[in-house]
């Protein structure tokens, strides 16, 4: 929808888009949020409404991480995190190796993670992706990299230009029609509150959201919607056993980045109850062995505690 909202309808969007309009949309609606998730936030307050959180957690967490993984973990040169999120087991294999033989090679990697840069093997793969057909044969796609390959180091040929920079004054106007996008959408979220509903029973259930009029898989929605101890529809706080108003002071109120909502006074007590419940297992015996199976014990109730549906 946003593709076609800002380049027209006749716009054709592939089904294989380059990397460069993939970067370019996902910028633009990052910068475009957060022109106006102020205005949006504060209208929809602590609201629990499935598809307000759905496109939250998109805008806040999913998308700046797409944008930021690489340029943060890896060209930033932090080698444990980029070994944790991003590292090939190849590589891990190879770096694992070298650690265990001491080899001056490690120091170096670490020292200057970003001089290792895998940019060039996926520039080429991308230019022969966007310059080839799935229909192509081998020969034929073999043939046409060393044409790019040709086009790229030998002065004697003769190759199109491309010039891929939008102007700060287009990425501007981009950005603010975005925003108006957004603005857009989730004002038709705002009118639906409350009417997405689950359609079925099975034990990965569909729901059916309103506002993009689609049925989606639970795994599409935030990890709230993902356990058996679902966000309520009829009232605030998810804590079973709260007595307390749905109408408290909204600054008493908290919504988890998961989706599911509490008051102040209830999260703090399902918080001290559960560490009672682990101090009072492990103070039982403390022995290793025990002290062993109980921190197996904490960490399956901290599993389970909002138990994962797959």
């Amino acid at each position: 929808m946003l593709y076609y909202n800002l380049f027209g309808e006749k716009k054709i969007l592939s089904q294989k888009p380059k990397q460069t309009t993939i970067n370019l949309i996902l910028n633009l609606t990052f910068q475009g949020w957060k022109k106006i998730c102020n205005v949006v936030i504060k209208r929809f307050g602590n609201s629990k409404d499935a598809e307000y959180r759905m496109m939250r957690y998109l805008l806040d967490n999913s998308i700046p991480l797409t944008l930021d993984i690489y340029a943060v973990l890896f060209r930033s040169g932090f080698f444990e995190g980029y070994l944790e999120s991003v590292a090939p087991l190849i590589f891990l294999s190879d770096v694992f190796y070298w650690t265990s033989k001491n080899h001056p090679i490690i120091n170096i990697l670490k020292n200057n993670l970003p001089i290792f840069n895998d940019y060039f093997v996926e520039n080429f793969h991308s230019s022969i992706r966007n310059q080839t057909a799935e229909s192509n044969s081998i020969q034929q796609i073999i043939q046409k990299a060393k044409i790019i390959d040709a086009e790229r180091t030998n002065n004697f040929c003769f190759v199109n230009s491309r010039n891929p920079i939008i102007s700060h004054t287009k990425l501007d106007y981009l950005e603010k029609k975005t925003s108006l996008f957004l603005l857009s959408l989730f004002d038709n979220i705002y009118h639906n509150i409350g009417n997405t509903q689950q359609i079925n029973k099975k034990k990965y259930p569909n729901f059916c959201l309103p506002t993009f009029d689609v049925n989606v898989d639970v795994k599409v929605l935030p990890l709230a919607w993902n356990t058996k101890t679902k966000p309520f529809d009829n009232k605030f706080c998810d804590a079973e056993k709260c007595l307390l108003s749905n109408n408290l002071d909204l600054s008493n109120n908290i919504v988890l980045t998961c989706g599911h909502a509490y008051h102040k006074q209830c999260l703090d007590l399902l918080k001290n109850n559960f560490e009672d419940e682990n101090n009072n297992s492990l103070s039982e015996d403390n022995n290793d062995e025990n002290i062993e199976n109980n921190l197996e014990i904490i960490e399956s109730n901290i599993d389970n505690l909002f138990e994962i549906l797959y």
